[in-house]
């Protein structure tokens, strides 16, 4: 089975491809401009030798001084003796040929590029690597048609400042030219192949040490995300346990009402085997089916995820459902306001349910019969505010300091559990609930939920 390069080292290697073509490009390009540097300069070598040696020669000929003479000019010929001079040609001022040697040369004649070049007082050196004796010169073997050859054209200064005596051109054998200038090319090739492999090297463990560090910070990152995701998927067991929790005190302190009532009556069985007393019996025992049932589908929804919306009149209506009884039972008036339009999540808006049943269950207990509990749900732009007022007597001032911790009550037979269980409830749906308002008018606790966003 074939096994996959890491994204980092194919990304290490298709970098280090990249940057090894454009050095070598770079190494490349500059290679062939000193190359052609270096050959321009050597070959222009012989040419500054010449034009001193040539113009001595002008000055030894003994009549330099005329500028008309071609005598002077002639005197340049004695050059062809020289070793590898393989001709010499003579040009008066106008360009027109005045002699050459060899007498074998063929169509001498001075091109109008080069006259126009050497009129500005400029010297000519060419390099023919492989020159065609046979166009140029008569009676050339076959085997010798073709060798290195230096072209060299010089202007002839006049008497005067500026002027120009004529020209002079010379052949010369080039082929130790040739192999100085191959010479000096392998030893360019090798410096280039050395470049080439050190940059190639550098680049090589450069992006190695890159690609180590690379590797290591993303299994350090690697690493770290694990860590925060296992984090995260802890606190997301740490809240279902404590919504849970809460949740099911809830479902305790509910029970624990019409447990008491349920005991009580089965207590007193005896005086009274029927009537009224059972009634009361069959009530307790409903609403802790209703409490258990109730529960039990918050529970599920919280254990599945299970995520939809609700109204704020779905809201009101299901506080006043789960209510009505208990208000009933006393002869209390239950009024719950009508919502508004904005939804609120299933998980939020089943907590704020129990947070007001417990309020309800509260302010019931504490209000006489034929007294009003007012439940409202209000929408001020940014939060869903739960309002539950009572008409009783008011909460003591020593109960208020200890009003949210369990073992504290204002009514007689309470525990303060429902008041705790529903600050934590609160709390953990981001709301807060405070006591508005008590007195001998009643009490009145208000729920802020912001929005979610």
């Amino acid at each position: 089975m074939s096994r996959r390069l890491p994204s980092s080292a194919a990304a290490a290697l298709g970098t280090g491809i990249l940057l090894l073509a454009i050095f070598a490009a770079l190494v490349v390009w500059f290679r062939s401009g000193l190359r052609e540097e270096i050959h321009l300069k050597i070959i222009e070598r012989d040419a500054a030798v010449l034009y001193p040696m040539a113009l001595q020669q002008l000055a030894d000929s003994g009549e330099a001084g005329a500028p008309d003479a071609a005598t002077p000019l002639t005197a340049l010929l004695a050059s062809a003796r020289q070793r590898g001079m393989l001709a010499v040609a003579v040009f008066d001022r106008e360009g027109n040929t005045i002699e050459s040697v060899p007498t074998t040369q063929l169509f001498v004649e001075l091109p109008t590029s080069d006259y126009l070049r050497l009129q500005g007082g400029s010297t000519i050196s060419r390099y023919h690597p492989d020159f065609p004796l046979d166009q140029y010169f008569a009676g050339v073997s076959a085997a010798a048609r073709r060798t290195p050859v230096l072209e060299v054209l010089l202007p002839l200064p006049g008497p005067d400042p500026g002027s120009v005596r004529g020209f002079v051109r010379y052949f010369i054998d080039a082929r130790r030219l040739s192999q100085e200038l191959a010479l000096i090319d392998g030893r360019i090739d090798r410096e280039t192949l050395i470049t080439l492999g050190v940059g190639a090297l550098l680049i090589a463990l450069v992006l190695a040490g890159a690609t180590l560090v690379v590797q290591r910070t993303q299994r350090a990152l690697a690493e770290r995300s694990e860590r925060l995701t296992r984090a995260n998927f802890e606190l997301t067991l740490s809240a279902k346990a404590s919504v849970v929790g809460q949740i099911t005190s809830h479902l305790i302190h509910g029970m624990q009402g019409s447990v008491e009532g349920l005991r009580s009556v089965v207590a007193n069985r005896e005086a009274s085997p029927g009537g009224p007393a059972w009634d009361s019996a069959a009530e307790y025992t409903e609403r802790l089916q209703v409490m258990i049932r109730e529960t039990i589908a918050l529970l599920a929804d919280t254990g599945a995820a299970a995520a939809y919306e609700l109204t704020g009149a779905e809201l009101a209506a299901t506080i006043l459902e789960r209510s009505r009884p208990v208000a009933a039972a006393k002869g209390v008036v239950l009024e719950v306001g009508p919502g508004f339009p904005r939804t609120l999540d299933s998980h939020r808006g089943s907590l704020l349910c129990l947070i007001a049943s417990n309020l309800v269950q509260n302010a019931v207990a504490a209000t006489a019969p034929g007294r009003r509990v007012t439940v409202t749900l209000a929408d001020p732009g940014w939060a869903t505010v739960l309002t539950v007022s009572d008409e009783g007597e008011g909460i003591p001032e020593a109960i208020q300091k200890h009003l949210f911790r369990p073992g504290r009550s204002g009514r007689a037979g309470g525990s303060g559990l429902g008041l705790a269980i529903s600050r934590l409830m609160a709390r953990q749906i981001g709301a807060e609930m405070v006591l508005l308002s008590t007195g001998p008018g009643g009490t009145t606790f208000q729920v802020t939920l912001p929005h979610s966003g």
